[in-house]
């Protein structure tokens, strides 16, 4: 049985350096892969029943894998570390030293141990800052990198012309890896990797999932059968392209033949990203949306607002209450675009639209009504069975935090984009 706890609701966005923390207690219900309501006959299935099966991933509390879901550096981490290094894993959770390797890390975090034995391992260096970054999602080339590292396959400097199933890009630092992991067939052969992007759940489990199986049958290259597509190579390519050209023009002259769904995608709402926010009301277009990995301190919820908005409690689609929570405010000397992100959050109106891109699906909201409640006042969170609603979420008034504002809306349209 799932319980939850909202004990306090607020976060600092405001000159005055007030802190602020939003506590959130829940029961992790563990899962295996047969529970994996939305793993089951995916391209991942194989993967994810591998890794399950070590004890390696657990699913959602919801009984889901999510593989299209984002990947963090620590989950990441986790999945390699659990694989390779699990001893040392093991002991340093029973001698976590006190001082930190890096600045943003809490050694009593969960993630604190891998983080140790990666280090140890030489696996990880941090950034210049002296921050590792744990909730940052890892990108393609860095997920690659930091795999084929753990397994000690080094990079390869053979062939310039990176797979056809890759987005290609000048040669850059991770370039080797990249090749290293086509020639050891690591890469799924279904559909396309885009450098720069966000890695997935279900991609990264199949590329550790083969280099697993590699390094145990002492093989030069993962020779397990590639996963069936529903489209050939050509019309994928052609797929992506469509999506990201957005012209509705080829898909309606019958230029393009590319699934129902890719056609609807042209919205010029949508968007690459996993999680993003659009509100063509207050010309705000594809702002990242970021769960923090940390919601019980007041750092971990304010970490997501350096690269855009925050995100808690439901999903869109899941049917419950989602917050999606931001700047108002910023110090004079705090020059960065995401400080007053939510300043005009006030000018929507009633019937404004407010577009959601979340898991490769647009969901379009409409407001219905808006309020200003108390800084500790979390009964609009409260009211569970009220149906699915996106509320928006700041200090207020501006340059203050005495009070919060709220933007309700519920939804109106959930199309997938590909």
């Amino acid at each position: 049985m799932r319980k939850r706890l909202v004990s306090f609701l607020a976060y600092h966005a405001s000159l005055a350096s007030a802190v602020a923390y939003i506590a959130l207690l829940s029961v992790t219900v563990a899962a295996n892969a047969a529970s994996f309501a939305d793993v089951s006959g995916t391209p991942y299935e194989t993967a994810f029943v591998y890794l399950s099966q070590k004890g390696i991933i657990n699913g959602y509390i919801t009984g889901e894998g999510r593989p299209n879901g984002p990947l963090n550096r620590a989950e990441a981490l986790k999945v390699i570390m659990g694989l390779r290094y699990k001893d040392r894993v093991e002991w340093f959770e029973q001698n976590m030293v006190p001082m930190p390797l890096f600045v943003d890390i809490d050694q009593n975090a969960w993630y604190a141990p891998y983080i140790e034995a990666a280090f140890e391992a030489n696996l990880i260096t941090g950034y210049s800052d002296r921050t590792f970054r744990p909730s940052h999602y890892l990108t393609v080339e860095e997920a690659v990198t930091m795999a084929l590292r753990a397994y000690g396959v080094l990079g390869s400097d053979n062939g310039a012309e990176l797979s056809p199933y890759i987005q290609n890009r000048d040669s850059e630092w991770f370039t080797p890896y990249i090749n290293a992991a086509i020639t050891k067939n690591l890469i799924m052969h279904q559909g396309r990797l885009e450098l720069g992007q966000v890695m997935t759940r279900g991609r990264f489990f199949d590329l550790v999932y083969r280099l697993d199986k590699v390094q145990k049958d002492g093989s030069l290259a993962y020779r397990g059968l590639e996963p069936q597509s529903p489209v050939s190579a050509q019309q994928r390519v052609q797929i992506v392209q469509a999506v990201q050209s957005r012209t509705t023009s080829q898909i309606s002259q019958g230029t393009i033949n590319v699934p129902q769904t890719v056609a609807v995608a042209q919205n010029s709402h949508a968007s690459e990203k996993y999680f993003s926010l659009s509100m063509p009301t207050l010309g705000v277009d594809d702002l990242t949306v970021t769960h923090p990995s940390d919601p019980f301190t007041s750092d971990g919820v304010l970490n997501p607002l350096q690269q855009g908005v925050g995100h808690l409690f439901s999903y869109p689609g899941a049917g419950g209450k989602i917050m999606i929570y931001g700047h108002s405010s910023g110090y004079p000397w705090d020059v960065s675009q995401y400080t007053k992100i939510f300043r005009k959050v006030n000018q929507l109106t009633v019937g404004d639209r407010i577009y959601v891109t979340y898991e490769n699906k647009l969901f379009a909201y409409e407001v219905n009504y808006k309020q200003t409640i108390a800084a500790s006042d979390t009964s609009p969170f409260n009211d569970s069975g009220s149906g699915e609603e996106l509320i928006l979420y700041t200090c207020w008034p501006p340059d203050s935090i005495s009070q919060r504002y709220l933007v309700h809306s519920v939804p109106v349209s959930a199309v997938a984009l590909r």
